[in-house]
Formats: C-alpha cells, sequence, structure tokens
C-alpha cells in the first residue's frame, strides 16, 4: 500500500513541476534579455524551490520504513506541490474566466446589459 500511495504522490508532483519549471527557465531567460527584475526572478525561483522540495519529499516517502512515515511526507509532499502549483492555477483561471467573461453580457461584444442578474457572478 506505501509503495502505491508513494508512486502517485510522485506522479502528481513530477507533471506540474515540469510544466512549472519550463515557465521558470523561461521566464529567467526572457527576464535575463530584457533586464532582470529580481523579485520576479526569485518569484520564479521559489516556485522551482518547493516543486524539488516535494519531488525530495516523494523520493523520501519511497524509502521510508513505516505506514506512518509515509503518510506523514505524503502529506508534506502534497502541501508543497500544492503550495507551488497555487500560482500557476491561478494564472490559468484568471486568464480563462477573463476570456470567457467577454462573451457574456456587459463584456465586449457581448450584448447589451438588461440587468445585474444577466452578468455571471464571476464577471461582476
Amino acid at each position: 500500500m506505501t509503495l502505491v500511495l508513494a508512486t502517485v504522490i510522485c506522479v502528481l508532483a513530477v507533471a506540474p513541476a515540469i510544466l512549472v519549471g519550463s515557465f521558470v527557465v523561461g521566464s529567467v531567460i526572457s527576464l535575463a534579455r530584457t533586464g532582470i527584475a529580481w523579485g520576479q526572478t526569485w518569484a520564479s525561483i521559489l516556485l522551482l524551490v518547493l516543486y524539488l522540495a516535494g519531488f525530495l519529499t516523494c523520493i523520501a516517502m519511497h524509502r521510508s520504513l513505516n505506514v506512518r512515515r509515509t503518510w506523514i511526507t505524503a502529506g508534506l509532499a502534497i502541501t508543497l506541490v500544492g503550495l507551488a502549483s497555487l500560482p500557476v492555477v491561478w494564472v490559468i483561471y484568471h486568464g480563462v474566466t477573463v476570456e470567457w467573461c467577454e462573451s457574456q453580457p456587459g463584456g465586449r461584444g457581448a450584448s447589451p446589459i438588461t440587468s445585474m442578474d444577466d452578468i455571471p457572478a464571476v464577471c461582476r
């Protein structure tokens, strides 16, 4: 059971880490070419460090000798990966919401507003 749990957590930790890792590397390269803004660079590096810590926690989970330690490291890995994924998920959510709201009543190119009830709650 512990091996299955550890494998599932590692797969769920590695897949988003590849995506965020590519974002971080691309952001740092882009910022280096245009003049580095260190606040943005440190934020990107922090995401990469959180994912690396989550991945190392997954490795510790594979090597744990008892079930209790496996569950503790699983919880820590999920927390670390969740914290690192939060900014990426927020940006994707915000982008999709903005694009969707443009076609709703009151958005650009949509029908005029007849009442506030016509506008979805996320678009107000």
